[in-house]
């Protein structure tokens, strides 16, 4: 991997942090300058045809002679508050949308203290055969919890103690779940731009099938048809894997070339302050309550299916329990989020025309990201606590390190219990 591309992916996080944060001051007033999600029409059956994957490129109804985007949305751009209010764009029509080769997921790095974390997607670890009927493994009921002797809450498995675990966090093995809105290509521009300049999302077209509208009572009730995919544009930023080491031990090279191994790019010094930021753990981070309400408020106003929204909010928020998280989430502000605001105004000018941002644009926002990240990982979160996940609400004299490494084994150790049920959490409600 080289500067540019992990820079440029790097950008992507620190405005997508700027946009949303946004928000924080915009309030909530009694009437919203945008129009309700219940003004956007339905896109028509027509309109869907033409972003069929059956179209060549020679058919004037093919995706690319469409004079409008058709955008999936699945985080906070399902609210209307952020995409019709903060955004300013204005869908021509929207349709409820299943996107079964993606799993949401809620993990990219934000701005600690205050914005953890923000939504994104990853590929499907595993697309069940269709034709097979689904096999449900036995299911293993979790172990009961036992007192212990100095009163702290155990569980007991195979005749082993084991201290208690943190509940089990919610899953969803149905696929991606979102809304696909009509834009215009001056819309769809600010999308980009607002998402992090075309640097570090990649715009993908997916297919994706409509869910059926609300149910109603006419009098002469449609036959119901077989739903049909169609290609739908989304944002995707992929997990980078790191890149090793730079040494100058030639007896790797050697052994590799003995192997038939390729060569791997080197990490240079330079390389942490351009690399997108990778956490030690992926999901460990949790979102602020404003921004998983945004996600929950948005399924509701396009009435998603029930159990996708019950999902939704059985998701836990970050919350500050202690004093000195609360002083360290003042002091990271005056720190970082001038500098945020300022970047914020330069993206605004620097972009072109397609919402695109200039490379030193992306490079600069890398740095920046990169530098807030360490100084959190370096001061912050040994001196004010943790400022990605809830903290155990104990004596601020407790000391904070124990307390989140030992919150680390207890999720460790609930990942390796429940790696019985995963095969059968991906197939069974296919």
């Amino acid at each position: 991997m080289d500067c540019k591309s992990a820079g440029a992916q790097q950008a992507c996080q620190a405005v997508r942090c700027i946009q949303d944060l946004r928000s924080l001051s915009t309030g909530n007033d009694a009437s919203p300058l945008y129009p309700p999600i219940s003004s956007i029409p339905r896109t028509s059956p027509e309109r869907l045809a033409q972003a069929s994957p059956d179209h060549g490129d020679n058919d004037p109804s093919s995706p690319k002679n469409a004079r409008t985007y058709l955008y999936l949305a699945y985080g906070s751009n399902l609210s209307a508050e952020t995409f019709l209010g903060v955004r300013g764009i204005r869908p021509l029509s929207k349709v409820n949308v299943s996107a079964p080769a993606f799993d949401l997921t809620i993990n990219l790095p934000g701005i600690p203290y205050r914005e953890p974390c923000f939504a994104n997607i990853a590929p499907r670890k595993h697309l069940p055969d269709p034709l097979k009927p689904p096999q449900r493994p036995p299911q293993f009921p979790p172990p009961p919890a036992q007192p212990s002797s100095n009163g702290n809450d155990v569980e007991k498995a195979g005749g082993l103690l084991f201290p208690s675990l943190p509940p089990r966090a919610p899953t969803w093995s149905k696929g991606l779940i979102g809304v696909v809105y009509e834009v215009t290509p001056e819309d769809y521009a600010t999308i980009i731009r607002t998402e992090g300049g075309g640097a570090g999302y990649l715009d993908v077209q997916t297919p994706v099938v409509a869910l059926p509208a609300p149910i109603t009572v006419p009098e002469k009730p449609p036959i119901p048809e077989l739903p049909r995919p169609f290609l739908a544009h989304t944002l995707y930023q992929p997990r980078l894997p790191d890149a090793p080491p730079d040494n100058d031990d030639d007896d790797d090279d050697d052994e590799r070339k003995q192997n038939d191994e390729p060569d791997k790019p080197k990490k240079k010094w330079w390389y942490k302050f351009v690399a997108p930021v990778r956490r030690p753990e992926p999901d460990y981070a949790q979102a602020s309550a404003r921004y998983l309400k945004l996600i929950t408020d948005g399924a509701a106003e396009h009435a998603l299916p029930d159990d996708y929204q019950a999902y939704l909010h059985r998701l836990q928020a970050y919350t500050i329990t202690r004093r000195r998280q609360e002083i360290g989430k003042w002091l990271f502000s005056l720190l970082w989020l001038p500098l945020f605001y300022a970047a914020m105004t330069f993206s605004k000018m620097a972009s072109d025309k397609n919402g695109n941002f200039p490379r030193w644009l992306a490079v600069a926002m890398a740095v920046l990201l990169n530098l807030m990240w360490m100084s959190y990982d370096a001061v912050f979160v040994k001196w004010f606590g943790d400022g990605e996940r809830t903290m155990e609400e104990e004596d601020d004299d407790d000391d904070d390190e124990r307390v989140a490494t030992r919150n680390r084994k207890s999720r460790w150790l609930q990942m390796e219990l429940g790696t019985l049920n995963e095969k059968n959490r991906l197939t069974s409600d296919w």
